[in-house]
């Protein structure tokens, strides 16, 4: 047996498409670390034109005279989208002879905290309104009925959130911006609401709040420890989005080596000098099989080699040392590992998907024996993969759960989350093996039956 399978991989290695393969995945590398290894940031600053009244003609001038004055480097920039109502607001009384006094004062003090580089003036602002808007919830909790009750006390824990997230930019002197911290306070923030739904929503509704909790306790481990898990532009984030980013290319690999592993050997007639061996037809086919998902898996393995190494090269590799940090819904805690950990454990959920696709290529190129009809019929197959899974999840076709496509994506399942398909990891396991068998099954009694003469 390992004899054969040696004597599979040498023939592969001296296959040209192999290394092409190689090549375009490794310039695709070059291509998606290039990429993460630019500023991502196209936005210009914002353009108002000076259209309408004299009151928008106004605002305008001075929105875009503020706006050439602080670039997205400034905090300033960030709090410019209050500008407006502001502004607004003080010329329309003026305009139309009401009393401006309050609003003029809302409107220099704006203007003087944006001059006089005073970002703690807008938090402390923030931070009166939103005291005062608990203590109006907290006094409405006490009236209304039993079934508004659950919005009040979302809405309550929010707002405790929100003075909390405010006090943190005190404490910890963080001014507005699109670093690290702004970007988990403005997460923390937005999904506050959805956690505290989340606890008190119907078990069949928790799932369109999951992504919300996870991300909310997430980002405030990066609040709590001021470490970078979220990165979006660096190699660790690549390695982790890893299958994300080269599937196609890895099955693209696993299916044109198990598709043509035993066609081939019927199209140049070599499969008769193969069964004069002192094999059995079965032990032939392992063999071949065998070297199918061996070649894959080291593959996998060679691309995330290649892609640390190409991606150090533009991105630097400091960013490895940090933990990958992900919440775990089922047990409510916070899971903090390793980058190698997580890729292992991602690996795992993603190998049944290509896995099961590799085989289907195997299957058909053993039993039509054509190269090209076992490489296009899996293709085909994974292309449909989406359509089918949209129609299980968007028409709620019961029995699409029982699809192979629906509950081959193990990650799914991980981390206490909830299949969007309703399926559970066990129902997941055994439709795999399932289909997994009756593929491998019918191509050993199809090749061990085949007439071998006529080829």
């Amino acid at each position: 047996m390992i004899k054969l399978i040696k004597n599979e991989i040498y023939k592969i290695l001296h296959k040209k498409s192999t290394y092409i393969i190689m090549i375009i995945t490794a310039l695709f590398m070059v291509l998606v670390s290039y990429v993460y290894s630019k500023d991502n940031n196209f936005y210009n600053n914002p353009y108002y034109p000076s259209e309408g009244d004299v009151i928008d003609k106004k605002i305008a001038q001075d929105m875009n005279s503020y706006y050439e004055k602080y670039d997205r480097s400034t905090w300033q920039y960030y709090k410019l989208d209050e500008y407006y109502s502001i502004a607004y607001n003080y010329y329309n009384a003026i305009e139309n002879g009401e009393d401006s006094s309050i609003l003029k004062k809302e409107y220099d003090d704006y203007k003087n905290a944006l001059e006089q580089d005073n970002w703690k003036f807008f938090v402390t602002r923030d931070l009166n309104e939103a005291t005062e808007e608990l203590k109006k919830f907290e006094a409405n909790k006490n009236v209304v009925k039993d079934r508004e009750k659950d919005e009040i006390e979302n809405q309550i824990f929010a707002t405790k959130v929100k003075i909390e997230l405010l006090e943190y930019r005190l404490k910890e002197n963080v001014a507005y911006g699109e670093d690290y911290l702004n970007e988990a306070i403005n997460v923390v923030e937005n999904t506050a609401y959805s956690v505290s739904a989340y606890e008190k929503v119907k078990i069949d509704k928790k799932s369109e709040y999951e992504e919300a909790v996870k991300n909310y306790y997430e980002n405030r481990y990066i609040l709590e420890t001021k470490e970078d898990t979220n990165n979006a532009n660096d190699l660790r984030c690549i390695i982790m989005n890893f299958f994300q980013e080269y599937m196609f290319m890895i099955i693209v690999f696993g299916v044109m080596v198990a598709g043509a592993i035993v066609s081939d050997e019927y199209n140049k007639g070599t499969i008769k000098s193969l069964l004069i061996t002192p094999y059995k037809r079965s032990t032939i086919l392992l063999s071949k099989f065998i070297t199918s998902i061996l070649l894959t898996i080291i593959f996998i393995v060679f691309a995330y080699l290649m892609q640390i190494v190409i991606g150090g090269l533009f991105l630097g590799f400091d960013s490895l040392k940090n933990h990958v940090v992900v919440y775990n819904l089922a047990t409510k805690s916070l899971e903090i590992m390793s980058l190698l950990k997580y890729v292992v454990i991602i690996t795992i959920c993603y190998l049944p998907q290509i896995l099961l696709l590799v085989t289907l290529a195997f299957a058909v190129s053993t039993i039509i024996g054509n190269t090209a009809f076992a490489i296009a019929i899996t293709f085909a197959g994974s292309i449909g993969a989406s359509l089918i899974n949209m129609f299980a999840i968007v028409y709620k076709v019961k029995i699409l759960k029982y699809f192979v496509t629906t509950n081959w994506d193990f990650t799914l399942y991980l981390f206490g989350k909830t299949s969007k398909y309703g399926t559970s990891l066990t129902h997941a396991i055994i439709v795999c093996i399932i289909y997994f068998l009756i593929m491998i099954v019918t191509s050993f009694i199809v090749f061990k039956r085949k007439n071998i003469k006529n080829i």
